[in-house]
């Protein structure tokens, strides 16, 4: 999901992410690491179905035979044409949103942010009218002192192309191209100009279909995870001041045609470095009018070998508790918020965890609708959504794991989001934990 900026209270959680995401020694990962045989490494990866193959996945990421002939998506293999303009034949229509991102974690602490969007606020709005249908660049560049770079600019439609076919989007200055493999991001604005290719070390992830429909509608909501680590190289430039960077890079492609909304009561999203694992934890909670179910994900890869441990995404084999109740750090949030939340995995004798904790270190906290037009009021009303909040930090992630050969367990670093459309699941004060309730996929 991941789709916020940056902002510059990093500080000292970027030397700290610049090490661990260089693949530095980790206390307890090198000792119990070890080489899984590719048969396990596959049914470790494997969702399990919950309905007929022939029957269509709502409220889900698609897995059956029917989804994945609906989608014209293969089951086995992601192709360029996914990471393409997803939304082409219907950009006209003010509620469907698409973005690409990607972000880079430099060796000496820079961090950068690089996004394209379709939309001003990427569907994180009801009702957003003609005027929210435009299309933005947000590309900062953090020093490792937290001095922030660059900003969130908005172009006409004359200044936005992209290719159907495979990743080739171009808005006003900046491009964002790939081959699902090597991608480059360029462009120059004010005073920040910025030049990164992005390698992957693993393969991309898709969750099924990587596609929830909702209900019985034509809504949904797509993911595709098409970089989950990589190695970046190239330069930023700064106020005329152009450097080397070094480090690793994440990417991925949202879309969907309609607003989260309607649809979507509150996610939890992490992602991190633990020694030479990279970890994804998704955690998507939908409204009553979906059956309130839980669309979960867990992606461990090994980025050394290029091996996908697990890549799951069936709500009976993963869950996510949210707990520590904290005050939120913005003082107009009137409740508390839920600093940790742990992602559980279980598949017979397969066992994996981790956590992801919030640091002090505050990405960025964001209130959306704070002025909203009429048509806004009457569906905030309808849909009994009070506030609308986005909040990301810097978290600590902590890694289990028990898979056939392999045990390891150890500590890194990364980030942690909360999209939060309406209070009602937040944690009132005083509170103490909450756990995700188990969710049918079908």
């Amino acid at each position: 999901m991941a789709h916020e900026t940056t902002r510059p209270s990093r500080r000292a959680f970027l030397a700290r992410a610049a090490t661990a995401g260089a693949l530095a020694a980790v206390p307890g990962l090198a000792a119990s690491a070890c080489t899984r045989d590719r048969q396990t490494q596959a049914a470790a990866a494997t969702p399990s179905g919950t309905g007929p193959e022939g029957v269509l996945t709502s409220n889900g990421y698609g897995h059956t035979d029917a989804d994945f002939a609906r989608s014209g998506l293969e089951r086995d293999s992601v192709q360029s044409w996914e990471d393409g303009f997803r939304t082409a034949a219907d950009n006209a229509d003010p509620n469907v949103f698409e973005w690409w991102y990607s972000d880079f974690t430099g060796d000496d602490g820079t961090v950068v942010s690089f996004t394209l969007s379709t939309r001003v606020d990427d569907g994180f709005v009801p009702e957003p009218g003609e005027a929210g249908r435009r299309p933005k660049s947000s590309v900062i560049v953090t020093d490792p002192d937290g001095t922030s770079h660059g900003g969130v600019h908005t172009y006409g439609w004359d200044e936005f192309s992209s290719s159907k076919d495979h990743c080739n989007v171009r808005l006003g200055p900046f491009t964002f191209t790939g081959d699902l493999k090597t991608y480059r991001m360029k462009g120059q604005s004010g005073d920040v100009a910025v030049d990164l290719t992005l390698t992957s070390t693993v393969a991309p992830f898709r969750p099924g279909t990587g596609i929830i429909y909702f209900g019985d509608t034509e809504d949904y909501f797509g993911w595709l995870c098409v970089v989950p680590s990589g190695t970046a190289t190239g330069s930023v430039t700064v106020n005329g001041e152009k450097r080397s960077f070094t480090g690793l890079g994440y990417h991925d492609h949202n879309w969907g045609n309609r607003p989260f909304p309607y649809s979507v009561e509150h996610w939890r999203w992490g992602r991190g470095a633990v020694g030479p694992y990279a970890v994804i934890g998704a955690d998507l909670h939908l409204r009553k009018e979906y059956g309130s179910a839980v669309v979960p994900v867990f992606l461990v890869d090994d980025t050394k070998s290029g091996e996908r441990l697990v890549g799951a995404f069936d709500p009976q084999k993963v869950t996510a508790q949210e707990s520590d109740p904290v005050g939120h750090p913005d003082s107009a949030y009137p409740d508390d918020y839920f600093s940790t939340v742990r992602w559980t995995y279980r598949n017979g004798k397969d066992q994996a965890d981790f956590s992801f904790t919030d640091t002090d270190q505050l990405i960025v906290a964001r209130q959306y609708v704070t002025d909203p037009t009429q048509a806004q009021k009457t569906a905030l009303k309808k849909l009994g959504i009070d506030e609308i909040w986005y909040t990301r930090y810097a978290a600590r992630n902590d890694l289990t794991l028990s898979l056939a050969d392999l045990h390891a367990a150890g500590t890194g670093t990364g980030t942690l989001e909360a999209a939060q459309f309406g209070l009602r699941t937040a944690p009132p004060k005083n509170a103490t934990s909450s756990a995700s309730p188990t969710g049918s996929a079908s």
